[in-house]
């Protein structure tokens, strides 16, 4: 019995595709942001300063949530081999390995969490966000009704409300005095960020694939490839974006837990 006919291996096989995928689409959104922001400068001020502050916004999510998702992938593979994925005879014992060290690079990913957190966050006054938080609005708007990917949509809508509570929440923080709750959520709010702009972006190339399905017969050799666009974007709306919310829920509750533990009872033994 080939392992893809088992439902445990055809669920990480799935996983694995979306969150690949989908940090690919995060990358390449960053680079056309980048390209945009180069083209205006000196040309459109305004469309400059969007761009550029969609590249800050981005940046932390790319190097962070990038490569913490690189190893994960990784480990999954090993696990979708079984046993056999732990030897040398396939690649992804070494890929696991490699890849660990990706997100210790540049002072560790939690750097790149409190960067988001304390400094893009908040610049220009939080126009950035707001325009962040605008674009996927209208997605949100223009697809909720979709007859495919709606439900899909509309938790993406739902997330995109708990980022922007969550980011309240951290200013109010800030307001308060009570810094010591941020470095404690940022990498959270960093994860949070993550899987709602992933989401997103698999959900945009799943309404585009949905659309194409239309225009090719099953034996095209497209229609697979669409097909699994279609089921990469909804598989991580249903399965990794609810947690979102979750994890806003998570920051509401200012658990101080970590800081309130004694040095001495850390130990195990």
């Amino acid at each position: 019995m080939p392992i893809i006919e088992h439902a445990d291996v055809r669920r990480m096989l799935l996983d694995m595709k979306a969150r690949v995928e989908g940090i690919r689409a995060l990358a390449i959104k960053l680079a056309h942001h980048q390209d945009c922001a180069v083209a205006a400068e000196g040309k459109d001020e305004a469309k400059h300063s969007y761009h550029a502050g969609q590249v800050d916004l981005l940046v932390p999510l790319v190097k962070a949530y990038g490569s913490d998702q690189g190893f994960h992938v990784c480990e999954t593979a090993i696990q979708t081999y079984g046993g056999a994925g732990y030897t040398r005879d396939y690649p992804v014992e070494q890929y696991c390995r490699d890849s660990k060290i990706f997100s210790i690079y540049e002072g560790t990913n939690h750097i790149q969490a409190m960067d988001l957190v304390g400094r893009k966050l908040g610049q220009a006054g939080g126009a950035n966000l707001q325009a962040y938080l605008a674009d996927l609005g209208k997605f949100v708007a223009a697809h909720s009704a979709h007859p495919k990917l709606g439900d899909a949509v509309k938790r993406l809508g739902s997330a995109a409300e708990a980022i922007g509570g969550g980011a309240m929440r951290l200013l109010g923080w800030f307001q308060k005095g009570q810094l010591t709750l941020v470095p404690l959520t940022a990498n959270r709010f960093l994860e949070m960020m993550s899987e709602t702009t992933v989401a997103w972006l698999l959900l945009e190339a799943a309404v585009i694939a949905h659309d194409k399905l239309e225009k090719v017969d099953a034996g095209h050799p497209d229609h697979a490839f669409y097909t699994g666009k279609v089921h990469a974007g909804l598989y991580f709306a249903r399965n990794v974006l609810p947690a979102v919310q979750y994890k806003a829920s998570l920051m509401e509750m200012e658990d101080q837990t970590a800081l309130e533990i004694p040095d001495a009872a850390f130990a195990t033994v």
